[in-house]
């Protein structure tokens, strides 16, 4: 989902995409387009299909998801909403928090938006504090791995 995700950006941006283009992308990166849209990031409607940004979902309907794009999309609702410490629990719970892929990975996706894009503006304002965040998420692990010893 992920890999398909960065390549739709990467490939068409914020667009609307007849069908056949966007299976065509999608079954070059392992992934069936009909069994996922309207389920979660991949909408369709009529013979288009468009891909979704964190500012077009709902936080509800993301928390449960264990899948990097969501947990980034999720990250950054929360960012927009000034919830640092919720963004730590997240990043902690799901095990990102010190995952150098999910930085590059909306990094990657933040390189491939243009300058006026919601998406972007939320993206490099979140990773505009990464390093601060890892710390902090170090932080509580440890404390957390202390307070068991004791």
């Amino acid at each position: 989902m992920t890999r398909f995700y960065i390549l739709w950006r990467w490939t068409y941006g914020e667009a609307k995409v007849h069908f056949d283009d966007a299976r065509k992308l999608g079954q070059s990166s392992g992934l069936d387009i009909s069994q996922e849209w309207n389920k979660g990031f991949i909408r369709k409607e009529k013979e288009f299909i468009l891909v979704l940004g964190p500012q077009d979902r709902k936080l509800e309907q993301l928390e449960d998801s264990e899948e990097l794009i969501d947990v980034l999309h999720r990250v950054l609702l929360l960012w927009k909403g000034g919830k640092k410490d919720k963004i730590k629990d997240v990043l902690s719970e799901t095990g990102y928090g010190q995952s150098e892929v999910f930085y590059r990975v909306a990094q990657a996706v933040s390189e491939t938006l243009p300058l006026d894009s919601q998406e972007k503006k939320l993206l490099d304002g979140f990773l505009s504090g990464k390093e601060k965040i890892k710390e902090e998420i170090k932080q509580k692990e440890i404390k957390a791995k202390q307070g068991r010893l004791f």
